[in-house]
């Protein structure tokens, strides 16, 4: 890292935000040169997003991201990276640690699941009870959409709270 100073992120998203994440696949396109196929595809693609569309995201955590109890992801081991204007950043995973600032660590024990690398996410869960709640990144998120189930190992125990919370207003 650079840089003194970085921008974090979270996962907070106004309606206006999601509104727009399908634009590319929503504007008419000219598909002249790349044949049938690539227009087949893309007219699924506008179907698929016009019957699900995001109602949440989650994005990637990497190294610097920071948990609700002081912690911060000093090195991520996953060797998927993203290029920043001020430099590499290495997304974080399952099993990597953060520290907090009196020397203890806790691991991430939730992520996005073994179908997305166990790629850690703003929202992960920590093995302390912590949680990741943002990442110096801000364009590479996984959106959640209207109608279609995640996957069982996705953030499970974030689901977990959300039932229990359900419940408990009962």
């Amino acid at each position: 890292m650079h840089s003194s100073y970085r921008a974090t992120f979270t996962n907070e998203a106004t309606d206006d935000y999601l509104r727009h994440l399908d634009d590319l696949y929503l504007e008419r396109q000219q598909f002249d040169g790349y044949g049938e196929e690539v227009e087949a595809f893309m007219e699924k693609q506008k179907a698929y997003v016009q019957a699900h569309p995001p109602i949440a995201i989650y994005r990637v955590a990497t190294q610097g991201s920071q948990t609700r109890d002081g912690g911060t992801i000093l090195e991520a081991t996953s060797e998927l990276e993203f290029i920043l204007e001020d430099g590499r950043l290495r997304v974080a995973q399952k099993g990597d640690q953060a520290v907090y600032p009196d020397g203890t660590t806790a691991r991430i024990v939730t992520t996005a699941g073994a179908a997305n690398s166990n790629i850690a996410l703003v929202g992960s869960r920590l093995s302390n009870g912590d949680e990741i709640i943002n990442t110096l990144q801000g364009r590479f998120l996984i959106i959640v959409r209207e109608g279609v189930v995640m996957a069982d190992d996705f953030l499970p125990a974030l689901r977990l709270a959300e039932v229990h919370r359900l419940f408990s207003n009962e």
